[in-house]
């Protein structure tokens, strides 16, 4: 947890700092090397270094973190060995035995002892093939699950174990989503997050590297082609894991550091082009709802004149209602109105009195058939 605290301070603090300095000196030697005066603050220019830079110190930062990373993680028991993870058992006790003449505390001393016992009580376990198949998944805690007998116990249980980081994660992500105002960074955690979900679901149901079988639900076929597998050989499934955490973590932190300065507008959300463009449509749709109008009252006026058989002495976009309309024409007027939004109503309308209205529309169109 105190590991996870200062590297987010970190990267809170670290990467501004670092690009201050480095603007700082960059500038001093900018008359010298470009022969021009370096940009004022707070002018465009200067803001372009700033995010250039910016993203400069985070990638390298980035980079350092994943590097750091994949050195600290905890050695799994075929690399203290000296082994592939691909090794079969006749080959794994061979390891042994010359591991246990080069430490066994009668050679190497009592201050091996403990060092000796953890990996001989690890061999012992991972001689069953069911131990070692999750113990290449779910890490050496495994070897303390003694009421785990088959495979699918194993990985029942390694599966409940690892979903308390997701629930977790999903929860952080939920509650920096609803503090925060929306923007897309929320969305890219949410894609990062589901990746390495499907990253890690992929890791612990594929192929076991041993070559041993004990039922249908181990696999033997090599793992060699994935990724992780190139790059670090001699690792195991769950060293895969802790260390595709962490560059979820590392990830998650850059994206809300970097996208912010690089992309100020995408960051809240918008932007001013996209203001701009907004703005612009919605000035046309005004214009377009506008002449809408002008064309609908323009016609409306024509139809009243002509049911009072008026004379149309003047332009029609210049047509007036009539002075003084008669009380039976916008009568019946009104009454079509009507009719027609009931009409309307119950065509929208579902369950019996859709039906009701159809059977009532059929029997119409039949009646004027006839």
């Amino acid at each position: 947890m105190s590991t996870a605290i200062f590297r987010f301070l970190s990267w809170t603090y670290l990467p501004d700092f670092a690009t201050r300095q480095i603007l700082r000196v960059g500038h001093r030697v900018y008359p010298t090397i470009l022969r021009r005066a370096p940009p004022a603050p707070r002018t465009a220019a200067y803001v372009r270094h700033y995010r250039f830079t910016y993203a400069a110190v985070v990638l390298c930062y980035l980079l350092y973190n994943f590097f750091d990373a994949s050195s600290d993680l905890p050695q799994n028991f075929y690399e203290l060995l000296g082994i592939s993870p691909d090794i079969g058992e006749g080959a794994l006790k061979a390891a042994f035995r010359t591991f246990a003449k080069k430490h066994h505390p009668d050679r190497a001393g009592a201050d091996a002892e403990a060092f000796f016992i953890q990996v001989r009580d690890a061999f012992e376990a991972l001689k069953d093939p069911v131990v070692r198949f999750a113990y290449d998944r779910f890490g050496p805690d495994v070897l303390l699950w003694t009421d785990c007998v088959t495979t699918r116990d194993y990985f029942r249980r390694g599966l409940l174990s690892s979903s308390g980081y997701h629930i977790v994660s999903a929860v952080i992500l939920v509650l920096l989503s609803a503090i925060g105002k929306p923007n897309p960074i929320s969305s890219w955690r949410y894609f990062l997050f589901v990746g390495l979900f499907a990253s890690e679901l992929f890791l612990l149901v594929s192929p076991s590297p041993s070559a041993a079988t004990p039922s249908s639900f181990i696999d033997s076929a090599s793992l060699e082609w994935t990724v992780l597998s190139l790059l670090f050989p001699r690792r195991v499934v769950f060293q895969h894991v802790i260390f595709l955490h962490q560059v979820f973590f590392f990830l998650s932190i850059a994206s809300s550091r970097v996208v912010p300065v690089l992309f100020p507008g995408l960051a809240r959300g918008d932007s001013v082009m996209d203001l701009d463009v907004i703005r612009s449509m919605a000035e046309r749709v005004g214009m377009l709802a506008k002449v809408s109008e002008r064309e609908l009252s323009v016609a409306l006026n024509q139809e009243l004149h002509a049911l009072h058989g008026s004379r149309l002495r003047v332009p029609a976009d210049l047509l007036t209602p009539p002075a003084n309309p008669r009380e039976d024409i916008m009568g019946e007027l009104r009454s079509e109105m009507v009719d027609m939004m009931i009409e309307g109503k119950l065509g929208l309308e579902v369950g019996p009195v859709k039906s009701v209205w159809d059977a009532a529309m059929r029997k119409e169109e039949e009646g004027g058939q006839r």
